[in-house]
């Protein structure tokens, strides 16, 4: 991070003016919105696209972290899919399964795994704490030590003769009523403090200016 970066209430002072009101609003509005007492947790995903589908789900509604363990395979994602959103998400990888299990419980989340017949929904699981949801790749699904590591499983229920669903579709559903769930527990869209927001705000406002960086400089004296 560049040192102007270092005060976001200058930043989004110096930058707010070069932003469209409508895009500048829209910004506002989603770094209000925030959720980073959701997570969304992929483990050993194969598919670039399934990657970039479930990241483009994770910020379209307005969750900011995604962790991707990679104990089998690197995580992937087709830039042409994603059109952009990783640069509003926090993507953290992880090379082992316990080392994801050990950062999430450390922060203090809960963990719930999906599990394909689970007889447990999504509505049934507890929003009011901070709380991760894992999903796993297209072949296998969440491996055995993901299973035995959560502390509910949880499926989608399908009362039509389909028994599956595509793994990036099986997100998007997952992580919308997650996050529904979840502003409902807490009584508000967001659940980030003032100071993150306004964090977020600087971080977004300095992603949607062409040479923010050049411009933040010349603010600061530095140009």
């Amino acid at each position: 991070m560049t040192a102007p970066l270092a005060d976001p209430a200058a930043v989004c002072a110096t930058l707010a003016p070069l932003l469209l009101d409508d895009r500048r609003v829209r910004i506002d509005a989603a770094a209000a919105a925030r959720l980073g007492g959701l997570r969304l947790v992929i483990e050993n995903l194969h598919d670039p696209h399934n990657g970039a589908a479930v990241l483009r789900s994770a910020e379209a509604f307005g969750v900011q972290r995604v962790d991707v363990i990679e104990s089998v395979e690197p995580f992937r994602f087709s830039s042409v899919v994603t059109q952009g959103c990783e640069k509003w998400l926090d993507v953290v990888h992880h090379p082992t399964l316990a080392g994801a299990v050990a950062a999430l419980r450390a922060d203090g989340f809960a963990l719930y795994a999906a599990v394909p017949g689970a007889a447990k929904t999504v509505e049934e699981l507890d929003f009011a704490r901070p709380a991760a949801v894992m999903i796993g790749n297209e072949h296998a699904g969440l491996g055995g030590e993901a299973v035995a590591a959560a502390d509910a499983v949880f499926g989608i229920p399908m009362p039509g003769m389909t028994r599956s669903l595509n793994l990036s579709v099986a997100a998007a559903l997952i992580v919308e009523r997650a996050a529904q769930l979840r502003r409902r527990a807490i009584g508000r869209d967001g659940d980030l403090d003032d100071d993150a927001v306004l964090a977020l705000r600087a971080r977004f406002y300095a992603a949607s200016v062409r040479g923010a960086d050049v411009v933040l400089a010349r603010a600061a004296g530095r140009g």
